[in-house]
């Protein structure tokens, strides 16, 4: 009877893994070839699963994300462990068994992914091409935007350098600022579960030059707690941002930069600007190292500070590891539909060239 009850639930679980992965396979196909289809799912399904699953992982006070990340290589390492000490006329079938739970688990996690993130990639941008200007970017906007963003350093110096907020103050004044972001721009509204600082990942994210990463399998902004504080509010934005379905790294950054710099928590928007210096004054260095000298002159002596003591962090940092998560995360922006792959982030330049292009 227990053989028969064994063999029952076996096949339950090899059914379970086959229609999960029939019907990732259906959100993604239909996402790359239906048009439409992937609009209308993240305006319509996505929100809902963000406000269920969100408000579920978000009663607790640290990520499980990486609670889980540390738990599954314990329970794999059980199973094992179990195969080994059964009797060896059962090996076989352990085995098996092993093999189906790998098997289902690997489709609810394809699963996951599709539903929480792989369909959103092909949904309308969140900037289209008749919203800015669409005059080509000289090197003269770039110096513009980068004198303007000086101008804009030097007022956010003159006030009292407020410390950038940390645990639960950083994630609530990030949730507030998208949710003041949504006034302006109605597609970014919706529930905001609050991002997650990481604790014993941070460590390896840093290795790997990764700020923050959204985790569809728990639908939670994570950010890296081990990094210089000017990138935490900025990245808690950025990743918020996922969670509106917006998953173009480029676009991103774009709204997490606009999230920083409308905020009133005037550290927020120092981060938004030293963000804003770091990429296009990065771009201006390399394409007029003249007209970059002269602007970095007017830089306040605290804002070179922090950049240079958050260049330092994650110099420190780089290392072979970080170089193979730069090939890793290049080819799966691609396999996405972002062609330019890691070079999306940097696309934000470009963005705020035509933010200011336009309030001019």
């Amino acid at each position: 009877m227990f053989s028969m009850r064994r063999e029952k639930t076996g096949k339950k679980d090899i059914i379970a893994a086959v229609l999960l992965l029939l019907l990732s396979a259906f959100l993604l196909c239909a996402a790359r070839m239906m048009p439409g289809f992937a609009q209308w799912y993240s305006v319509t399904v996505y929100p809902l699963i963000v406000s269920f699953t969100g408000r579920i992982f978000g009663i607790l006070p640290f990520s499980a994300s990486e609670m889980l990340c540390a738990l599954l290589p314990i329970v794999l390492a059980a199973d094992v462990i179990s195969i080994i000490r059964r009797r060896k006329s059962a090996e076989k079938r352990s085995a098996a068994v092993f093999v189906r739970h790998l098997m289902l688990l690997a489709a609810i996690l394809l699963f996951l992914y599709s539903a929480n993130c792989g369909v959103n990639y092909y949904r309308d941008l969140f900037i289209s091409e008749s919203s800015f200007d669409s005059t080509d970017i000289s090197s003269g906007d770039l110096a513009e935007f980068c004198d303007y963003t000086a101008e804009k350093l030097s007022d956010c110096y003159k006030q009292d350098t407020d410390e950038y907020p940390e645990g639960g103050e950083l994630r609530s004044k990030a949730v507030s600022a998208m949710e003041s972001l949504s006034s302006q721009y109605p597609e970014l509204s919706g529930y905001y579960p609050e991002p997650k600082l990481l604790t014993f990942m941070s460590p390896l994210f840093s290795m790997m030059g990764v700020s923050g990463i959204y985790s569809p399998f728990t639908v939670e902004a994570n950010v890296n707690g081990q990094m210089p504080g000017l990138e935490m509010p900025f990245t808690s934005c950025h990743e918020l941002s996922h969670l509106r379905g917006f998953m173009d790294e480029g676009e991103a950054n774009y709204i997490g930069w606009l999230a920083c710099i409308n905020s009133d928590d005037p550290a927020f928007e120092r981060s938004g600007w030293l963000i804003a210096w770091s990429y296009a004054g990065g771009a201006l260095k390399n394409t007029d190292p003249e007209a970059f000298d002269s602007i970095y002159e007017k830089l306040p002596d605290g804002a070179i500070r922090e950049l240079t003591s958050n260049y330092l962090f994650w110099h420190e940092h780089e290392n072979r590891a970080s170089d193979i998560q730069d090939k890793v995360n290049d080819t799966y922006l691609r396999s996405n539909g972002q062609e330019n792959g890691v070079l999306t982030y940097g696309q934000v330049t470009d963005l705020m060239i035509r933010w200011y292009r336009d309030q001019m």
